[in-house]
Parts: C-alpha cells; sequence; structure tokens
C-alpha cells in the first residue's frame, strides 16, 4: 500500500486530507522575524494578511520543512509496511523536495519513499497530491 504526503503548500482542505487519506508535513513560514508552522500556528488568511499589510511576500525558514518532522512522519508511515510518495513544493522555491530525500536516507528507505518535485505550488501540487492519493487508494502502484 502507498501512502500519499504532502508539504502544506498544497493547501488541500481538511476534507479531502481526511478522505483521501492524505498526511501533510507544514512549511515553517517566516513573517518579518517571527516563525510560523502553516496551517498549525497560522492560516493561509493571516499569511495573506500579512503579506498585503507589509507588502512583501513571505518566506520560508531555510531548511522549509523540519527535517525531524519529516523523519517522524516517514518513520510511522514506513512502520505501517507502506511505501511513500511525498510531493514538495518546486525546488526552484524550496528546500523541502531535498529535506525529503534526506530524511528517506536517514531511513535507509530510498527505495519506499519516493520524493516528486510538482515544480508548483498551491493549486498546482493539490492537483497532483489529489490524484495520486486516488490512484493509491484504488491500489494502484
Amino acid at each position: 500500500m502507498v501512502k500519499i504526503i504532502s508539504d502544506s503548500t498544497s493547501d488541500l482542505t481538511k476534507e479531502l486530507i481526511d478522505k483521501l487519506d492524505i498526511s501533510v508535513i507544514p512549511l515553517h513560514i517566516l513573517l518579518g522575524n517571527d516563525e510560523y508552522r502553516d496551517g498549525i500556528d497560522i492560516t493561509p488568511d493571516k499569511i495573506y494578511e500579512w503579506a498585503d499589510e507589509n507588502k512583501t511576500t513571505p518566506k520560508t525558514s531555510a531548511a522549509a520543512v523540519s527535517i525531524d518532522d519529516t523523519i517522524e512522519m516517514f518513520k510511522c508511515v514506513l512502520e505501517e509496511d507502506r511505501d511513500i510518495v511525498a510531493f514538495a513544493i518546486s525546488e526552484d522555491m524550496s528546500t523541502t523536495a531535498n529535506v525529503f530525500r534526506l530524511a528517506a536516507r536517514e531511513l535507509e528507505a530510498e527505495d519506499r519513499i519516493h520524493v516528486i518535485d510538482s515544480e508548483n505550488l498551491s493549486t498546482g501540487i493539490g492537483h497532483l497530491v489529489v490524484e495520486a492519493a486516488v490512484m493509491a487508494g484504488e491500489g494502484v502502484s
């Protein structure tokens, strides 16, 4: 069986995440000097509000997603005897895909964790994640 994992830039609704059994790893968003976990400590609306007020685009922390959070999530899924397809925001915008690869290497599971550079963000990555989750739910490998 395959588990679909995405970073939080997929902007999927909770309903889709639950229905399609998708796990989400939050990006760490920097708003000025303050750091937040996307979708946990801050909502997209608050991020947009901050961007409008400050007339600048929010940044992600250097690692974008936490290696520790990633390893923990990947490890739990592997222990369920499931392989992983992990979708990341475009490598042109973030180090997330590389963090996913490092976590796979740390767990010595590169053969079971498949990292996809979505070459997108938001709706683009979300569309890919949903399609993959539907296929995984149907047993397509």
